[in-house]
């Protein structure tokens, strides 16, 4: 994959949630929240290496549900922030109790059947750490964002600063652990060092345009 389209991706994503906030509501930044939960999860199989770098892929949508839930902690309620991690939570659980559903209850004669289960059993490392991390991830994010809402001075460094550690911890239970599993400890260290830089620059990325994000009227 070349930086074009993972950058196209990026746009994407930022993309849509501008959209969404300027024309829709909140309804429907919980559909986008699942779309993205479901994408995340599902490109989290795919390591591609941009520019000497390997990615996994799960970094960009990933990124969006985080950068969806520190937008309901400052447009919403606690009630509401507390219900999206909720949703997104039974969202991704949902797609991976499908997943093996297809894998282990589906029966199939074709060969593509046969490559799509191998895909999963031989990467059952990803399938269990995933929700894991992604449900630690989601809960330490949302305290964080709901006690950074008290700050007044330099409100936006600190977000970025605290995602910064949100997202060493999340990186470390997902991807070092997945990728020890699957291929070698030391290998394992290489992607997590590159998989943490690249996802805290695109959730500070993430951050100061959804801060910009809102300052633009909503069209009723």
């Amino acid at each position: 994959m070349s930086i074009g389209v993972f950058l196209l991706l990026i746009c994407i994503c930022l993309g849509i949630l501008y959209i969404v906030h300027k024309y829709f509501g909140k309804e429907q930044f919980y559909l986008l929240g699942i779309v993205y939960t479901i994408l995340s999860f599902i490109m989290s199989f795919k390591i591609v290496n941009i520019l000497g770098i390997d990615i996994n892929m799960s970094v960009i949508f990933g990124s969006g549900v985080l950068v969806i839930l520190y937008y309901f902690v400052s447009r919403y309620s606690d009630v509401e922030s507390r219900k999206f991690v909720y949703t997104m939570i039974i969202s991704i659980l949902t797609c991976i109790f499908a997943l093996l559903l297809a894998v282990f209850v589906v029966p199939s004669i074709y060969d593509s059947y046969v490559y799509y289960q191998g895909l999963v059993l031989e990467n059952l490392a990803i399938v269990v750490l995933y929700p894991i991390s992604f449900a630690v991830t989601l809960f330490l994010s949302e305290y964080c964002f709901r006690e950074l809402e008290k700050e007044k001075r330099k409100k936006i460094f600190k977000t970025i600063t605290t995602v910064a550690g949100i997202i060493f911890i999340d990186t470390a239970i997902f991807i070092y652990f997945s990728y020890a599993f699957i291929i070698r400890f030391d290998v394992a260290i290489r992607i997590l060092v590159d998989n943490y830089l690249m996802k805290v620059i695109i959730m500070s990325l993430y951050v100061l345009i959804v801060n910009k994000l809102f300052m633009v009227r909503k069209v009723k």
